[in-house]
């Protein structure tokens, strides 16, 4: 607790000097003006509501009214006020953390009863934002060719995808992204990546903040992805959907099986429920999902993993497949949310989400394409509860206090037990270069999780009509649990192997077999202020973190493996402590035990604190045009696997640098950035946007330069903060909203993304090949300098068709030169890194729909087709031709494998065709 004390004065300062602070990071809120029509004079005391909820406001002495904590959504309006006419404004549009604007000039009421309804026109362009971000509603979402978040976020500007399926924003690792629900983070910090699937449905609004961030959010460095889910109201709402597909290609030659469709490959049903219990008090939202996917990549199952089986009197059989289509990169999910919402008293609301996903998968290994059941898969599981209670003081000021948990958890192996007898000995993977596994099984046994416990309260209040101030307090306590291991044969007493083989798993203590339990601690707390005039809006704040990794290192780095020491010092009791272990102190019973050990070995890491200064500004240069400029430090703590995946230095006596091991130690990595841009309304509903952004990034992961022990020869690597890198591009987005049936949206991308390397291993595998320490930036391995992304829907009230068309210039490759194979491959890089680019990429997605009564239900019959024309798009290429398809190593290697140079992992996924339909209740 000691260590918290400069944290916890700096808190108490913050709450001394900011006492009605606090965010609402799911809210947006609604202002404007209620006058006479005739006379222009201001009406107090109007009445303005919010139809279908309980939200609204009366108007001030000068006619002005406020409506804080309004969830985003598509709304009606109503104000009335005696001796004059009801008034209601539909299609009022509300974006989280945004100020929508209505103004209402109210007539003197001629006839009684009589009421105006007017239908707002949304916004192109949103006066008060200071930074680039976009944001796709429900509506939007449904009439897209796109089945997840991913799919979204991969038409926004800015946004690139790496060979692996990695999303980067504006250039940097796909580590730096927060995911976000409901104000809550559902980034696992083990990986950075989402703890679980959220399916579309879900979803109201989702906003992906690619530019200068406000201090409200934090451990993100590249952008944030903000997700509001739905609620129930007080009408029952309903849909059943349900679609099948498969993967259909000409390119027979790389996608083998793809000739004939199987519309049971790819099969989705899913649906969603909402409504009240009890009216106008309890409402609630549920959904759920069930989705399989074959995949585009089957192997022939030609050999088993037991290969040749013992029978009689000594004799073996050769066990072989029947060469069957085995899918090698499928996916099965089960996703759902449950949503309550009590409005517990006027003024308090609670709210209770869960939402779990359940996906098993396999990922495509082409050593197995023969043996496609001796490779492992992987289960993974998540599951996220929010509650959230609201308290409303006054009209304008309200707190939260949310707690939340979330649990993350990977499983990877072949089979679940681990002494199954199915396994077989290690050297039945031994094959020559180039050739596909004939026999054996995956011997890797992975399993982590991460649970986390959150606690958040906050406070918004507007002080006054152009101040908008927050403040809030997030504490976070989590559990990582990680184990790594690798079967081996089972050994007699006296080390022979056990013979026929038995799996054995060696003790934690072993270099090939990690296992930890840690548990670090985040708290943040900032400020932050919305100045809100016409002619100007800043956002300006100050964040502060801290972490405890509550982890350890070695007080002497020169002999790290407290399991294994080198040092007679670290091995042997001093029992005349002069400091010297001489020849009668080496004696067996004179050994530390592993507890002794502990109590000298470690020190603690030190807690990491930062503040992080951030400023908008958005200046309105004409009615349809606004001016912006941000600015900002963004730190974030390094995901936990390269905080503690090896961080026990398990060092052992083979010479040469091993590693790379982790560091608990490691300092927050940091980037500045810079952001200017202009938006200009073009007509009534069409708007462009052009952006330009820098940023400077620090203390990236990498790793150190070889640590020597004091064994000769022997020496290691551990992360550190080193690498460094610099993002510089321009962002042009033209929009035109939904009007005479047709809308569109364009975006162009330029961007230099370069760095010292493009992940934290980089540098150690450049020594292992003996290139000097990396001192200079090359363009990092997703450095896409063009990306042109366009969406395009036309249609009326019951039917529609949409298009998204995506071009990408080719990422860059380093080249290299063979210099000579024998039986394998020899590889001597004499080029620079990343000095070559594969080539470009271009896909266009389908989606069509029409909706008919049956039976006075409406229901919706689409299509959809994904790469709809089966374009090849390469994501990787052979390094000495720049090509997926073409390597001298066909014409060297004269022992490999037909077909071991035919790469399906090389390309994206082939066309994939999708029929089915919507019921809605």
């Amino acid at each position: 607790m000691k260590r918290w004390i400069p944290s916890l004065l700096f808190l108490l300062l913050c709450g001394a000097l900011w006492p009605d602070n606090g965010i609402a990071q799911s809210y947006g809120k609604i202002t404007g003006i209620v006058t006479d029509a005739e006379t222009g004079e201001p009406l107090p005391g109007a009445n303005v509501l919010i139809e279908g909820t309980n939200l609204g406001a009366s108007t001030d002495l000068d006619g002005t009214y406020l409506i804080l904590r309004v969830p985003p959504g598509t709304y009606t309006l109503t104000v009335e006020y005696i001796g004059y006419q009801k008034m209601s404004i539909t299609n009022v549009q509300v974006m989280t953390d945004l100020t929508t604007k209505i103004n209402f000039q109210l007539r003197p009421e001629a006839i009684a009863g009589e009421e105006v309804v007017v239908v707002a026109e949304t916004p192109i362009i949103r006066k008060d934002l200071t930074s680039v971000e976009a944001r796709v509603h429900a509506e939007t979402i449904e009439r897209m060719p796109v089945q997840d978040v991913g799919d979204i976020l991969n038409l926004q500007a800015g946004v690139t995808r790496d060979a692996a399926g990695g999303i980067h924003i504006r250039g940097g690792r796909s580590t730096e992204i927060s995911y976000m629900i409901n104000g809550i983070s559902i980034t696992d910090d083990f990986t950075r990546s989402q703890s679980l699937q959220i399916e579309n449905e879900s979803i109201q609004e989702l906003q992906v903040i690619s530019g200068t961030f406000n201090a409200e959010y934090g451990n993100a460095m590249s952008g944030v992805i903000n997700i509001v889910t739905k609620t129930g109201s007080n009408v029952f709402k309903g849909n059943l959907t349900a679609w099948s597909g498969d993967y259909y290609s000409r390119d027979t030659d790389i996608f083998w099986n793809l000739d004939q469709i199987n519309p049971t490959s790819i099969y989705n049903l899913q649906g969603y429920l909402s409504g009240p219990i009890i009216k106008d008090r309890v409402t609630f939202f549920a959904t759920a999902r069930r989705w399989y996917d074959d995949g585009w990549i089957y192997g022939p199952y030609v050999y088993s993993p037991q290969g040749r089986i013992q029978i009689v009197d000594g004799d073996t059989l050769e066990v072989r497949g029947d060469s069957s289509a085995v899918p090698m990169n499928f996916r099965s999910r089960f996703s759902g949310q449950f949503s309550l919402e009590w409005q517990v008293a006027m003024p308090v609301k609670y709210r209770i989400d869960i939402l779990g996903s359940w996906e098993k998968r396999r990922n495509y290994d082409h050593f197995f394409r023969l043996n496609p059941y001796g490779d492992r898969g992987d289960v993974e599981k998540g599951i996220t509860v929010i509650n959230n209670l609201v308290h409303q003081l006054n009209p304008k000021m309200f707190y939260e206090v949310t707690v939340a948990y979330k649990f993350n958890t990977i499983i990877s192996r072949l089979y679940e037990d681990p002494f199954d007898p199915r396994y077989v000995h290690p050297d039945s993977l031994n094959v020559g270069a180039f050739q596909f596994s004939r026999a054996g099984t995956d011997l890797t046994r992975f399993e982590r999780y991460t649970r986390s416990w959150i606690g958040k309260f906050d406070v918004t209040a507007q002080v006054t009509r152009r101040h908008q101030v927050k403040f809030g307090v997030e504490y976070q306590q989590d559990e990582v649990f990680y184990e790594n291991l690798t079967l081996v044969p089972a050994e007699t007493p006296t080390g022979e192997q056990i013979q026929p083989f038995k799996p054995a798993i060696r003790p934690p203590s072993s270099p090939v077999h990690d296992r930890f339990t840690r548990r670090p601690v985040k708290f943040s707390a900032y400020i932050q202020d919305k100045i809100e005039y016409e002619e100007m809006i800043i956002n300006v704040g100050l964040r502060f973190d801290l972490f405890d990794a509550n982890g350890k290192i070695p007080r002497d780095l020169s002999d790290p493996n407290i399991y294994n020491p080198f040092k007679l010092t670290n091995i042997y009791r001093d029992l005349n402590g002069d400091g010297v272990i001489d020849l009668s102190e080496q004696r067996e019973d004179n050994k530390y035990t592993l507890e002794e050990r502990q109590q000298f070995w470690w020190r603690e890491t030190s807690i990491k604190t930062q503040l992080s200064p951030r400023l908008g500004v958005a200046y309105p240069i004409s009615e349809g045009g606004v001016i912006h400029f941000s600015y900002g430090i963004f730190q974030q703590i390094p995901d936990y696997s390269q905080l503690y995946v090896g961080d026990e230095l398990k060092v052992t006596t083979a010479t040469g640098t091993q590693g790379p091991f982790g560091n608990p130690d490691l300092n927050p990595q940091r980037t500045t950035m810079y952001e200017i841009g202009l938006k200009q309304k073009l007509g009534d509903v069409m708007a462009i946007d052009v952006t330009g952004f820098y940023r400077d990034i620090r203390d990236w992961v990498s790793t150190s330069q070889p640590i020597p022990t004091v064994l000769g020869g022997v020496s290691y690597v551990r992360k550190i903060n080193r690498d460094f890198a610099n993002v510089r591009g321009i962002t042009v987005t033209l929009q035109k909203q939904y009007r005479d049936g047709y809308a569109f949206s364009i975006d162009y991308t330029f961007q230099i993304a370069e760095g010292t390397n493009s992940y934290p291993e980089q540098e150690f595998f450049s020594q292992l090949g003996g290139a000097e320490p990396t001192k200079v930036l090359t363009p990092l391995d997703w450095d896409q300098r063009h990306t042109f992304n366009g969406y395009f829907f036309y249609g009326g009230d019951d039917w529609g068709i949409s298009f998204i068309s995506r071009f990408e210039s080719g990422q860059p490759y380093t080249p290299a030169i063979v210099t000579g194979v024998r039986v394998g491959r020899n590889i001597v890089s004499g080029l620079q890194r990343n000095s070559r680019n594969k080539p470009n990429k271009f896909t266009v997605d389908l989606n069509a729909y029409k909706r008919i009564q049956i039976l006075n239900q409406e229901v919706e019959f689409f299509l959809q087709v994904y790469n709809l024309f089966d374009a090849r798009n390469p994501v990787n290429v052979y390094g000495d031709t720049g090509q997926p398809d073409l390597t001298l190593f066909q014409m060297q290697a004269v022992q490999a494998d037909p077909g071991w140079f035919v790469r399906p992992d090389f390309y994206s996924p082939p066309r994939r065709i999708q029929v089915g339909f919507k019921f809605k209740l």
